[in-house]
């Protein structure tokens, strides 16, 4: 098919030469513009103008080298999706599936699942997240999905100044969490706001970060964690090691929301081997006892140093670590 018939066929108004960047107005243009980039590898970037695109149905990423940027920032470059709630069918707003996928300036909001879901199972590489606003979906805002029978990883994300958050103080279940992540290599997750990642009824919400299940090398920076039951977590139950080397460095987590029913741990360790935790300060002000845990016997090889706390930091059920320097506070 040619350029000309291709667009004609897609009814859009983008001119007849082939352009590495396409601007878009509308959730129409919008879907248009992916497709096009889809088959036209001219096509780079797609640039939003201000404005609230309401979708209809995700996004989705299925080819390498594509830029989704907001204009104007996320403050008005507003994508929702159908609300906040159980949905019939899985709904995503971008599902990315290729690699070198960047999105920039952008707020999103009202998912039925997730926000965002990259796919390990696609071999999608090289995500990059800045600069953006994701709130209110009804599952995991930021999913990194996996299948181990796929044989596949998703290596060397990067989320930046972005930000995660529940506007209502609280989240809307349990099964929610900031950014869940399986079969993950290589990311770094550095100076990113986290707030109310909380649940409001029958069990505890997922961590604000979460990195498990056949991950490793993570680094989690300088990010802000506020009022979410859980903070930071490298693997989960006491199966093999399921987090592999990593580091969790100068964060700061925060709960003071004694409403909360589910308060939490600030920084866990279960069944993760290798990982540092250094120079992070934990304010809890709820119930818990605990600032930082580690736990089961496959958790190993640990350094905790220069942590300043207000709770304890706890071994638990056979892990091992080294405490160094770590400072107790009010």
């Amino acid at each position: 098919m040619s350029f000309r018939l291709f667009l004609s066929f897609l009814g859009a108004s983008f001119p007849a030469v082939p352009s590495e960047v396409v601007h878009v107005n509308s959730a129409t243009e919008l879907y248009n513009a992916v497709e096009l980039a889809h088959h036209n590898y001219d096509v780079r970037e797609i640039i939003l103008g201000p404005g609230i695109y309401h979708l209809s149905r995700r996004i989705l990423f299925q080819r390498n080298n594509i830029s989704l940027v907001g204009k104007n920032g996320p403050q008005q470059t507003i994508l929702i999706g159908k609300g906040m709630k159980k949905s019939r069918y899985p709904e995503v707003l971008m599902d990315i599936m290729a690699s070198h996928i960047t999105i920039g300036g952008i707020t999103l909001k009202n998912s039925g699942n997730h926000l965002i879901q990259v796919r390990a199972e696609n071999n999608a590489d090289f995500f990059r997240l800045s600069n953006s606003i994701l709130q209110d979906s009804y599952e995991q805002m930021l999913k990194i999905s996996g299948d181990k029978s796929a044989g596949h990883y998703s290596e060397n994300g990067i989320v930046e100044h972005c930000v995660f958050e529940y506007t209502a103080g609280i989240g809307p279940q349990f099964y929610i969490g900031g950014i869940d992540a399986h079969r993950s290599i290589g990311w770094q997750i550095r100076n990113n706001i986290f707030r109310n990642i909380a649940s409001p009824s029958s069990h505890i919400a997922e961590h604000a970060i979460h990195f498990w299940q056949d991950s490793g090398d993570t680094h989690v920076i300088g990010n802000t964690i506020i009022n979410s039951d859980r903070g930071i977590g490298f693997g989960l139950g006491k199966s093999e090691p399921q987090h592999y080397s990593g580091l969790i460095e100068e964060n700061t987590i925060v709960h003071t929301d004694m409403s909360h029913p589910f308060a939490d741990v600030g920084i866990a360790l279960e069944s993760s081997e290798g990982a540092i935790i250094q120079n992070n300060t934990i304010l809890l002000y709820s119930g818990y006892p605990n600032a930082i845990e580690y736990r089961f016997a496959s958790t190993q090889n640990v350094l905790i140093r220069n942590n300043k706390v207000n709770k304890r930091i706890k071994k638990r059920d056979g892990a091992t670590a080294l405490l160094k320097a770590n400072r107790h506070i009010n």
